[in-house]
């Protein structure tokens, strides 16, 4: 079981249902559990995705070690990081937030609970006008609490359902912002390589950034 809160892992955009829609209209009731989904399930990047990818260190920014559980990454800080970076957010990259959970992890121990750091819903209109491919964080995604009682997780449910796109979960990203700061270089060649699970909606993956 690679979903939740620990597996770096892939959301394939079938992850999620709104209205019993999946991405691009189609029913949720071409999932179930005998055959798993017949549409966007994660064997649609069984050939890997590879694209620009994009770090942008909001710790750094506020100049913290890490943004504390419940914290949310507003669009005035993936603006800022791009400032301070010298970098900018184009169409179809990959665009990783690193909010130092990582770091916290290593030095500070793994929180216990569902509250956790990371983008508010408010980014959604900043990603989709960038035609954003994926997002990902080193944390599942989505401030906890949301800030929104009736949708728990609203960056996974219009990202995944309303603009199809696919994201990285937990990622371990102190390596890599480490590296870029070193080399004054926020952008990078991204590859994952899901598993190819017959109908599922994501797969554990190791991602890799090759500067």
């Amino acid at each position: 079981m690679f979903h939740g809160n620990t597996i770096t892992h892939l959301d394939s955009p079938c992850h999620i249902f709104w209205d019993g829609m999946m991405y691009n209209g189609r029913s949720h009731s071409l999932v179930d559990a005998a055959a798993g989904s017949g549409w966007a399930a994660v064997t649609a990047a069984a050939n890997g995705i590879v694209t620009r990818g994009v770090l942008l260190d909001v710790a750094a920014v506020r100049d913290v070690p890490w943004l504390e559980p419940g914290e949310g990454v507003f669009p005035d800080d993936l603006e800022e990081a791009e400032r301070r970076q010298g970098v900018q957010v184009q169409s179809g990259d990959a665009v990783l937030l690193r909010t130092g959970y990582g770091r916290a992890r290593h030095e500070a121990g793994a929180a216990g609970g569902i509250t956790q750091a990371g983008w508010h819903a408010s980014c959604l209109p900043w990603l989709h006008e960038r035609e954003v491919a994926l997002i990902g964080a080193d944390t599942p995604q989505d401030v906890q609490p949301s800030g929104y009682d009736d949708v728990l997780m609203p960056v996974h449910a219009v990202s995944l359902v309303a603009m199809g796109l696919w994201m990285l979960d937990n990622c371990d990203l102190e390596e890599c912002a480490t590296t870029a700061a070193e080399l004054g270089q926020w952008d990078f060649q991204l590859a994952v390589a899901p598993v190819r699970f017959a109908g599922t909606s994501g797969s554990p993956v190791n991602p890799i950034a090759t500067f």
